[in-house]
């Protein structure tokens, strides 16, 4: 009878942790999906662990607004360092973060670039909610799936759903109804501003 007691403490605890995590994923975003995902508790985790810490050891409690003529003078910076057109880049910000430095996403990808946890520390990055940091790894990161895959789309289908998907499905856009919708978008926008110059 102790041992159910037990039990019943553990998963109530771990039903309050997930409530919590999801809370916290929610106001990033205000994302409704990011609520209700009893998924991806260990990158959610490390994602809301590292916004704690920024907040706690970098800016504060305040969540200040960086402007997005700031953001995308930055983005050109990294943009000219490896080679990405900045345009590009000021798409995928916008599609994948809305240029919210703190947004968590419901699979816990962080930042304005919002890279997997995994992805950001493979890309050498320490804090990902810092502007600068988030930026450069995030652009080096689509800067090296452009040149493996020579191939815009495929290259923000890697960047989305990752290399190694891309790669298993013979090189071709995955049949994920999201990665299929986020290229679309993405490419549709960039050929709009292609066909403004």
């Amino acid at each position: 009878m102790k041992l159910i007691s037990i039990y019943k403490k553990i998963l109530l605890a771990f039903i309050l942790y997930v409530f919590l995590l999801n809370t916290c994923t929610f106001l990033t975003t205000l994302n409704p999906k990011a609520f209700l995902n009893p998924f991806h508790i260990k990158t959610r985790t490390i994602s809301v662990y590292h916004l704690v810490r920024h907040v706690v050891l970098v800016s504060g409690v305040a969540f200040r607004e960086i402007p997005r003529e700031l953001i995308n003078e930055k983005a050109e910076h990294y943009s000219d360092k490896y080679g990405v057109d900045p345009d590009l880049v000021k798409i995928v910000i916008d599609v994948e973060s809305k240029y919210n430095k703190f947004a968590i996403s419901r699979t816990g990808a962080m930042g304005l670039m919002q890279l997997m946890p995994i992805t950001f520390g493979d890309m050498g990055g320490q804090d990902p909610f810092d502007m600068d940091t988030n930026l450069e790894a995030g652009i080096k990161y689509l800067s090296i799936q452009l040149r493996r895959f020579n191939n815009t789309e495929l290259a923000l289908s890697a960047y989305n759903a990752g290399p190694y998907t891309v790669s298993s499905r013979g090189n071709r856009v995955p049949d994920f109804g999201e990665t299929q919708r986020y290229v679309k978008k993405i490419m549709y926008r960039y050929s709009q501003v292609a066909g403004q110059d």
